[in-house]
């Protein structure tokens, strides 16, 4: 009897203890007044709700309107002078195509050769700018994922995903920032390589060396796809499995406290409570964050998109004139450009995705 009495009273004991850490949890999940924190931590975590270019609500109740928001209302100057950037490569070229209608059929080749290293210096710094500002982009993007992603992982932590917080902040931040880092640090001089390399192929009287170097550029952007598959699906199968752990973590925790009658149930119903706002807040972050890359890789990736389709129309242009190493070295450029948007959007579709698992897969 002395033994039984013993256990019942250490359950009392610990009956109480788990209702004395259950009540400030439920005491946080109930309205709060105006100008009071909702959960806790709230103050590290709502900036990054607040600097959100759009929120949860409207995009699900205008995800069109939501997404066009997103683009900044200067989009329109910013192409127009990337347009008016291409002036001058346009005004050369068709200067050099005039000129090829009083050039003796010997000094076309001379004519050819000058078109396309005029062609290269003028379009030889506009490309090294638009890389730099890649890499700026990039380089903001890991900086922010710096500061984000361990708030994450904290509300990940609090809303009973341990081995996602710890997974967010080990293979995702860790793997992202050094791809960010990585590619910060050598997309200039590998743009610049690539383009003294391209000139000289293409001013050669080899064509096969122009060809050479334009498949040089489409290996390079099959490699970073292949790359992000890779990296994705990685993600992909840690989010699954640290999701299946956190499960079976909040399964046991349900069924100890679910022995003991009545405190037990009451200790489920508030920590069913707090895990449903953390939730929600998990959401809303994971969609902030989101919002927030888009709002700024968007814009920069229709720029990228139209510098490739101004090359596009040079290399048709020389290809009519019948110019054809300017029209080889124009193809080259693009290339260029397209490798440019190929490591930008690697970078924030991991991102995005490595986001959208966290907070679409598990649950509080």
């Amino acid at each position: 009897m002395g033994i039984d009495r013993l256990k019942r009273v250490l359950l009392c004991l610990g009956a109480a203890l788990w209702l004395a850490l259950a009540a400030p949890a439920a005491l946080a999940a109930a309205p709060a007044p105006k100008g009071q924190a909702l959960l806790p931590g709230q103050e590290s975590w709502q900036p990054y709700l607040d600097q959100a270019p759009a929120r949860l609500e409207d995009f699900a109740s205008d995800p069109l309107g939501t997404l066009r928001a997103l683009l900044p209302g200067d989009l329109a100057g910013t192409m127009r002078a990337s347009v008016a950037g291409y002036a001058q490569v346009l005004l050369f070229l068709l200067l050099v195509v005039l000129l090829s209608f009083f050039v003796e059929e010997g000094k076309a080749g001379l004519l050819d050769l000058a078109a396309a290293g005029g062609s290269a210096l003028l379009c030889w710094a506009a490309l090294a700018a638009l890389a730099q500002t890649v890499c700026d982009r990039l380089e903001s993007w890991r900086l922010f994922l710096l500061g984000f992603v361990p708030v994450y992982e904290g509300v990940l932590i609090a809303g009973g995903e341990p081995s996602a917080g710890a997974a967010a902040g080990g293979l995702f931040l860790s793997g992202l920032c050094l791809l960010a880092q990585a590619l910060c640090s050598w997309t200039p001089p590998l743009l610049h390589c690539y383009l003294a390399l391209s000139t000289a192929c293409c001013i050669s009287t080899e064509a096969a060396l122009s060809a050479a170097c334009r498949g040089a550029g489409r290996l390079f952007r099959k490699g970073l796809g292949w790359a992000g598959r890779a990296f994705a699906a990685m993600l992909g199968l840690q989010r699954i499995f640290t999701a299946q752990l956190d499960q079976t973590s909040r399964q046991l925790g349900e069924l100890l406290t679910g022995t003991v009658p009545i405190i037990g149930q009451s200790l489920s119903a508030a920590a069913g409570t707090v895990l449903s706002g953390m939730q929600l807040l998990k959401s809303g972050l994971g969609f902030a964050a989101i919002a927030f890359l888009a709002a700024e890789f968007l814009p920069l990736y229709m720029i990228l998109m139209l510098h490739a389709a101004l090359l596009f129309g040079c290399e048709l242009l020389c290809s009519a004139a019948g110019i054809g190493r300017c029209a080889a070295l124009f193809s080259c450029l693009r290339q260029a450009v397209q490798g440019l948007a190929a490591a930008m959007a690697l970078v924030f579709g991991i991102a995005v995705l490595g986001t959208a698992l966290l907070f679409m897969m598990g649950g509080g």
